[in-house]
Formats: C-alpha cells, structure tokens, sequence
C-alpha cells in the first residue's frame, strides 16, 4: 500500500504529502526509561522546594507585613489631642516691630525673631502670639516692614522644628483703605465690590447718617467724595469696617485663614471681635449725661447697637466651625473680649479659648487693695469659666500699660508666680519675663507706644535691638533691666520666671491640681493647689509692707520648694510663722504633713 498521496496536475506550488508507516517507530530501551526516570525524579523533587519556600515566605510575608487599616475620618476629639498644652501651657505674644531688628531700620522684622528662637526654647513656652504682621492692604502678604512671605516661611519651620507653635494675630472687623476691595467699593454703588464695606447715605454732606461714634473719638462715619456716600469705621478713618453680613466677604476672609494655615499657622487670635456686626437699621445710640455733639468721646453712648451683639458671636462660630472642617491637627482660636465675666464666658461657647484680661483690667477697684481685688477677679473669672473649659490669664499686651507700672515694680515678680501657679493657660507680653515698665516717650503719637518699646536684651546702645535708630525709643533704665543681666542673677525676675515655668511643668498639681482659695487679707492672697494627694499652698504678698504669717483657716507645716528671694527653699516652716517681704512669694508642698483647713 502506497504510503504517499499525490494530486494530480502537480505544479511547484503544489504540496506532496509522505506518511511514514509507524511499523518502522522504535520503542525506548529499559536503560533509557530508567535514565529519564532519575530526570523526572529530580524534576519533581526540586518543583517541590520551589513550592515548599514559596509558601513559606509568603506566611513570612503575611506575619511581619502592616495591616492594612480602614481609612477612618479623624473624629475632631482625636483632631484636637495635639491640643493638651492648652490646658496649662503658656503662650509669649511678640510685638514684632519691637521685638528685634535684624538690619538698621530701627523696626523689628520676623528674622530678628528668627534669630530669637533659642530664647524662647530656653525660656520654656510653647506657643508665640505674633500681633499682627500682615500687610493691610493685602491679607495674604506679609508687611514689608517685618518682610517677606519667604521670610515668614523660614519662621514657621524654626518654630516647629523647635516643637513651639505660632499663633498668627488677625483682625477680620476691618481692612485698610488702600485695599483694592476698598478702592473699588469707593468708585460707585453698581461694582462687584459695592457691599463689601458698610455705605450710608446722609441728610447732606456734612451730616451724617446717625450719632454713631469711633472707639478714637468724632464720629463713626467718612464721606467719600467719589462715591457720595458716608462709610462706616468703628477705629480710625484708614480702616473701614467690612460688611460682614455680606456672604462674598465672609467667603473671602475665610479664604484668607485658609491661605495661612497652609503657610503652618496653628491657630489665629481674633482681634475686635466684639465690633463685627452692628444693627442694620442705623438708629441713633442713646447718649449718656456726659455727652457733647460738638466733641464726641467714645464713652458718651451707650453701645447697644455696635458693639457685642450676639449676632457677632455667631459670625465667630461660623469661623470656628470653618476652623475645625480644615484637615490637619485642629486649628485653635482664641478671641480677644472685654467686659463683664458673665458676657465674655459666651464666647467659649464660639471659640477655643475667649483671652481673661482680668489681671490687666479689674485690678483697680475702689475700696480694695490688690490683693484683695485680685482675690475677687480670680474667684468670679474661675466661678464664670463652662465646665470643660480651659482658664486663661493674661498680664501684658500691647493695648494696655505693662503689668509691672499697673500693680508697682515691687510686684513684678508676684504677678508672675500669681498668673504661674494658677489653673489654665497663660499669656505673657514680651519683656514681662524681664520685668520692664512703661516709657517715656517724647512726641508720642500712640497712648499705648509706653508698653510698646523695643526688646531690652542687654545695657549696650539701643538696648541689643538694633543698630540703627529705634522706631521707638529705647527704656531708660534698659542699663539694669535686660536679658542679659537678668540671666546672670540667679534671683531675677527672669530667673525666677524660668524656675516657676520649669516647676510648673513638672508639678501636675500646678498643671491639673485644682483651686481653693484659703486667705487673703489687706496684702496677702493665698490658695492651695490640690491634684490626688499632693498639695501646694501659695502664698503671695502684694503691699508694700513686711507681712507676718497668719494664715487664719489653715495650719501646719510645709516644705518650700519655691521662693522668690530663694532663702527659704527647701526649709520645713510653720504656714503659720511664715515672714514675706514686699512683693515677696513662697510655695510650699506638704510633704507627708497635713495642711488643716478650718
């Protein structure tokens, strides 16, 4: 049988197929069956380990890799757990055209607080409060006096590398006339910028839409010759007030918190918030019985539709709740208020932290000495702070006199351990540390320039603030009060400001403990500090006299751990048999003594 199959007509292209008869195919031999029986075997045997180290290094892999987690939303308690300084750190507010001049132009500038950072490590604070240093004219730009945004960058990051957070001044009330949203809402009533501003119109050119008057005095109301209309400004004529009932503004300021925090802002501390919505219906205030329409002063009315309506605490909500919907650790607010406790606890309600200016405003009551004024303001403020909320105390900013001219030079150094070894956080003014007072100064154009005078870091020209000429003049008495000297004497205020900072820090009694008034008399105010069973009393002499112990509902011995005259630390005393120089402050802890309160 023909084993090929040929088609006819055959051409090259053609395919001739040949089958091979499988008779002729030839079986392998037993030897060669055998050799490729050890091959397979091999075959087989290292598949096998192949498979067998697999396997074990994926479980290896299984065991030491991370989990992977459900990607959760932050609750805003875990947002704000970065938070816990709040409750008893201290915060250094910077005046940064005073603060250090990093050139010759006599004005203090963020390098030369750049150049500072240590001290403020040293000094053991873990926030700065800058007052403001954005240009008005244009909110999410630095102030060329202080310098550039490059410059505000290089801050930030020293800040935080250093773990101290910064706390931005900001006003929202108000912006500069030279803005551009002013500049434009000045042209007509029909432009994009129209409403961004407040715009009345008066009875004629020089009468003025109501009796409405500037916290500096004369009326509260401009003409702007452009538009023909007045426009409204609760400070001086250069910062009108925004419309903030105007949603495109509030968007606009909210843009600009936004464009810090992205800078690295930790937070922002709302300046005049008490200013920001006035009743729209532009009536007349009522006038008091020292009123003079020809020279009107701020204190002639009685401020029922400018100032402190609650519509303005609801606005400030609006901005915290904001705050808190930006990602990131939580951003804090604080508030700058004035008024009775009963007023100024509100705004805990719309805010982290409203600032106590107690210490600096309640001080002065008629009929009482200072320790027994500051017993009262401690007591009703503590009484007035919602549970849950952090106390504050502040003794100095730049809109009111230094705290050591306010209660006497004596008493610097018992301000400073009062505001030290009470509940809460608390806010110290530049040069507070070192105990500097007002100053004299010739031409002044500022009342408050007294307690705003440059840095005084040590006795050379100009105090170590500049090189050239101050914009302000330098203290007087910057020879003996300064950094420098202060650092060498283990018994100065700055001293003992950094001993009580320190103790603070390590005694949760001062951090966590709570408070319970146990004396106070014509000079002395006294508290204990009580956190589980350990104890601090305070005892702190506020008159200019000698004062011999009596403390009359406590008695018992204790050790004192602290003293600003340092003679007495580490002696076992009589709470009773103590003796306290002028200015003079102690504490004690009970050791293993019990303290018996009557």
């Amino acid at each position: 049988m023909s084993n090929e199959v040929e088609f006819n007509s055959l051409t090259k292209d053609d395919v001739k197929i040949t089958f091979e008869d499988s008779s002729h195919t030839s079986k392998p031999s037993e030897d060669e069956i055998a050799q490729h029986r050890k091959t397979r075997l091999a075959l087989v045997v290292v598949f096998a380990v192949i498979v067998i180290v697999m396997v074990v290094v994926a479980v290896i892999i299984i065991i030491v890799a991370p989990k992977c987690e459900k990607k959760e939303e932050v609750p805003e308690e875990k947002k704000r757990s970065g938070d816990e300084w709040l409750k008893h750190g201290i915060i250094y507010q910077v005046y940064p055209r005073s603060f250090k001049d990093s050139g010759k132009d006599g004005n203090g500038d963020l390098k030369g607080i750049l150049e500072k950072m240590d001290y403020f490590t040293e000094l053991g604070v873990q926030a700065l409060w800058l007052s403001p240093i954005y240009d008005m004219k244009n909110f999410t730009t630095i102030d060329p006096m202080f310098g550039t945004i490059e410059d505000f960058d290089k801050f930030i990051k020293e800040a935080h590398d250093k773990g101290i957070k910064v706390v931005m001044g900001f006003v929202p009330n108000h912006s500069s006339n030279k803005h551009p949203w002013f500049v434009e809402s000045q042209k007509n009533a029909s432009n994009a910028y129209r409403d961004y501003y407040i715009w009345q119109g008066g009875p004629a050119k020089n009468q003025t839409p109501n009796n409405w008057i500037s916290v500096f005095g004369g009326s509260a109301w401009t003409y702007q010759d452009t538009r023909k209309q007045f426009y409204f400004h609760q400070f001086s004529k250069e910062k009108p007030d925004l419309n903030l009932r105007n949603e495109k503004v509030k968007k606009e300021l909210q843009d600009v918190l936004k464009f810090w925090l992205a800078k690295g802002v930790d937070g922002f501390n709302f300046d005049a918030v008490q200013f920001l919505i006035e009743n729209d219906n532009y009536a007349n205030e009522t006038a008091k019985s020292n009123y003079n329409a020809l020279n009107p002063k701020y204190d002639m009315l009685n401020h029922t539709l400018t100032y402190d309506l609650d519509e303005s605490r609801t606005l400030v909500k609006e901005f915290q709740d904001f705050l808190n919907k930006q990602s990131g650790s939580h951003p804090i607010l604080f508030t700058e208020v004035n008024g009775p406790y009963d007023k100024t606890s509100k705004y805990y309600e719309v805010s982290d932290i409203p600032f106590n200016f107690g210490l600096i405003t309640k001080l002065n009551e008629q009929g009482m000495t200072l320790a027994q004024s500051i017993n009262k303001t401690v007591i009703e403020y503590l009484a007035s702070v919602p549970k849950s909320k952090t106390p504050n105390w502040v003794t100095g900013d730049d809109d009111h006199e230094r705290i050591g001219s306010r209660v006497g030079e004596d008493n610097r150094h018992a301000m400073n351990v009062l505001a030290l070894t009470l509940p809460g956080l608390v806010s110290t003014y530049y040069g507070v540390e070192i105990g500097m007072l007002n100053s004299k100064i010739a031409n002044q154009t500022d009342r408050m320039d007294i307690a705003r005078t440059p840095m005084q870091w040590n006795a050379n020209k100009n105090a170590g603030f500049t090189i050239g000429k101050p914009w302000l003049e330098v203290g007087s008495n910057h020879n003996t009060i300064n950094v420098a000297n202060e650092k060498e004497d283990k018994d100065s205020i700055y001293s003992k400001f950094k001993e009580l900072v320190e103790l603070r820090k390590k005694a949760a009694t001062l951090s966590d403990g709570e408070l319970k008034e146990v004396h106070t008399d014509l000079q002395v105010f006294s508290f204990i500090r009580s956190h589980d069973s350990e104890h601090l009393l305070v005892i702190i002499n506020f008159s200019d006299k000698v004062w011999n112990g009596d403390l009359d509902k406590i008695s018992g011995r204790g050790i004192v751990v602290f003293d600003t005259e340092s003679k007495m630390v580490g002696q076992e005393v009589d709470v009773n048999k103590i003796k306290l120089n002028v200015g003079q402050a102690v504490i004690l802890e009970n050791g293993k003594n019990e303290w018996h309160l009557e």
